[in-house]
């Protein structure tokens, strides 16, 4: 587990299929915890996408005999913070074409403002309803938005202006050794070819 309110819930595969090694590792984890959840991910998109199934095992055998295990597909749900979803919709419309993501591209952080002005102002609606009694409260709404509001940073605007700039400096840097690599590289190619 990565976090310490998770705890691991199974494993996972490359490749869409189950083969005698899944039952091994599928065991060690079984030891770990009651029931863990087999992941498989199809990496090679063979079906054009990345076709995911979550299994699970259930008991067969004999009794007071041999004992083993079958693999059984149990439905699955993905979920993502907001952060990770505007991501996915970004490459998403990549999709078909062979452009670069250009993340300073006006237009990309125009679009995602404009999804988090509409979701704020959806949660400013619901806070209004419910300071007005139109609608009851609901506590677990209201600590998540209070560990929403605890996540943001307090900081003033000239360190944040100081902090974006530091990285438009270091990001020009980047830019600059690497025209001079590039340049370089090709002056080497250059006497090679003389030479």
């Amino acid at each position: 587990a990565v976090v310490s309110t998770q705890s691991t819930g199974g494993w996972y595969s490359s490749g869409i299929q189950i083969n005698d090694y899944s039952s091994l590792i599928h065991s060690f984890y079984k030891v770990q915890f009651p029931s863990p959840v087999h992941l498989t991910l199809d990496t090679a998109l063979k079906e054009q996408k990345m076709k995911i199934n979550t299994h699970i095992t259930l008991p067969i055998g004999v009794k007071n005999g041999t004992e083993g295990c079958i693999f059984t597909p149990v439905p699955h749900e993905i979920k993502g913070s907001e952060a990770d979803q505007v991501c996915l919709k970004f490459f998403q419309g990549l999709k078909g074409t062979r452009k670069t993501p250009n993340f300073n591209d006006p237009e990309q952080i125009v679009h995602s403002c404009d999804d988090m002005m509409a979701q704020i102002n959806v949660i400013l609606g619901y806070v209004k309803q419910v300071s007005a009694g139109e609608i009851p409260m609901d506590k677990e709404v209201g600590r998540q938005l209070m560990e929403v509001v605890q996540s943001i940073p307090n900081l003033e605007s000239d360190t944040i202006t100081n902090m974006l700039n530091s990285h438009m400096q270091d990001l020009l840097a980047v830019e600059y050794l690497t025209y001079l690599t590039r340049q370089q590289l090709a002056i080497g190619a250059r006497i090679n070819q003389i030479l």
